[in-house]
């Protein structure tokens, strides 16, 4: 049980409190465990561990930020490809209204 004197400030900054209800003290024994929360609470958004598992056990909703590097490199080609076929499709367009400008029909059908 807390002190009265300890107790007594808590009360005046906080309100009426439970005794003792701020001091937890939590022991994950299997090292499979620790590393799995210590990779959730980095893959988190939560500024600190306290708020990660006030969260965890409240049920609130947390953010979880994975990166699939596979997935990155796989949108980095597409947009690579996608760049290239609008550069061909521009320059086609140029190629064939600089056709239009300075050649006749007969001339054009003859280079394709």
């Amino acid at each position: 049980m807390a002190s009265d004197k300890s107790r007594k400030r808590v009360v005046k900054r906080y309100g009426d409190m439970p005794d003792k209800w701020d001091d937890w003290h939590v022991r994950l024994p299997d090292p499979k465990e620790q590393l799995r929360v210590i990779d959730l609470y980095h893959r988190s958004d939560s500024k600190s561990k306290s708020d990660f598992v006030r969260a965890r056990l409240l049920g609130e909703h947390f953010k979880v930020i994975t990166v699939d590097k596979f997935a990155v490199d796989y949108y980095r080609k597409l947009s690579e490809l996608t760049t290239q076929v609008h550069k061909i499709g521009t320059t086609y367009s140029q190629v064939v209204r600089l056709m239009r400008l300075y050649a006749t029909e007969k001339s054009v059908k003859a280079s394709l």
